[in-house]
């Protein structure tokens, strides 16, 4: 098997030409940076005109030790890399063009050449500011293609035998623990109380998660995964994709996205997804199921945010994260989680 470069400065102009089967004359890392994973953009120049762009953005694994034996353990860089060989072309909606990608068998040396989506006239935004109805309405209904594509789809048990349900880590337990030993005192009774469920019951509460018809999902759509070309957004990272309930998708984007003077449209943003699946041909669940879906996977969107406050500033920012759940915390109050899960719980 072709060496998979260990760090971006390994890529060199005889691997590079070799991979994009292209007349490269010459490449230099313009830019690099190690956090979850490891990430670069590479400039490439060519002997000839080519349809080749002449930036690339690289993934790799990270650097830190202990990131990189969590990204390992999860099966992360593989599960992405296999993503973009195999379903990437023939998904519904906006992706990174992907011009190489490849592992080795144990996930632990990986690499994905990407389109650098600013170059192709692509923006970003940040749920810190107020998204439009139409926005959100866009995302719902690339989540309804998505998933409609791959609603209890016959290949969960063929070729894509590959993609399990989410992963339940043992550490989420440990760090829960710890963010509320931490930070509990600052933070509203919300917080605590999602804290304690989940340390109580956290096999139930991922039971509950799976509960429904399986799809395929993004598994970790927030804001700095999204991107926009024009007025269709795009998904990145796809690292921890998976099959489970479309919920999944939607209560994790809606409670941590919706500005808090729109969250009594979470019923009507519901409501169109729901439509968003049947014009796709899907047997959809009926609205009060969804909604107590909704209710659940909301919760899931809050386990990604204590885990990481609990790292301190290893992936991502305190102060970031500490105004991501301030607002996170009103809308989960709003929607009801903590008590719909309790009563979940105690039905079961």
């Amino acid at each position: 098997m072709l060496q998979i470069p260990a760090n971006p400065e390994a890529i060199t102009r005889e691997w590079l030409a070799q991979v994009l089967d292209a007349p490269v004359s010459g490449c230099r890392v313009a830019a690099a940076h190690a956090g979850t994973t490891g990430r670069a953009v590479i400039e490439i120049s060519y002997r000839e005109p080519v349809e080749l762009p002449a930036r690339l953005f690289v993934k790799l694994p990270p650097t830190e030790p202990q990131q990189q034996a969590f990204v390992v353990s999860n099966g992360m860089g593989r599960r992405e890399v296999r993503f973009y060989q195999q379903l990437a072309p023939a998904l519904p909606l906006r992706v990174p063009r992907c011009y190489f990608a490849e592992c080795d068998d144990r996930g632990e040396a990986y690499i994905m050449l990407l389109e650098h989506l600013e170059d192709s006239g692509c923006s970003f935004r940040n749920a810190r500011t107020h998204y439009s109805p139409e926005y959100l309405r866009s995302v719902l209904a690339a989540f309804a293609r998505l998933h409609a594509t791959f609603w209890e789809s016959p290949r969960f048990a063929a070729d894509l035998s590959w993609v399990k349900p989410p992963m339940q880590q043992p550490i989420a337990l440990k760090l829960v623990e710890r963010a509320l030993q931490q930070h509990a005192v600052q933070m509203p009774a919300v917080f605590r109380e999602l804290g304690e469920l989940y340390l109580e019951h956290s096999d139930a509460i991922h039971r509950l998660w799976c509960a429904g018809a399986d799809t395929l999902v993004h598994g970790d759509v927030h804001d700095g995964n999204l991107f926009m070309d024009g007025a269709e957004p795009g998904f990145l990272d796809w690292a921890v994709l998976a099959r489970a309930p479309g919920m999944r998708d939607v209560g994790y984007f809606l409670a941590g996205t919706v500005h808090p003077e729109d969250r009594d449209s979470f019923a009507d943003l519901l409501r169109f997804y729901r439509a968003e699946l049947e014009k796709q041909g899907v047997a959809a669940p009926g609205p009060d199921e969804l909604w107590r879906q909704f209710q659940w996977h909301s919760a899931y969107v809050w386990l990604g945010a204590a885990v990481t406050l609990a790292m301190g500033d290893a992936w991502q920012p305190v102060n970031y994260l500490q105004a991501s759940l301030k607002r996170l915390h009103g809308a989960l109050e709003d929607i009801g989680t903590a008590q719909a899960l309790r009563e979940a719980l105690l039905s079961r």
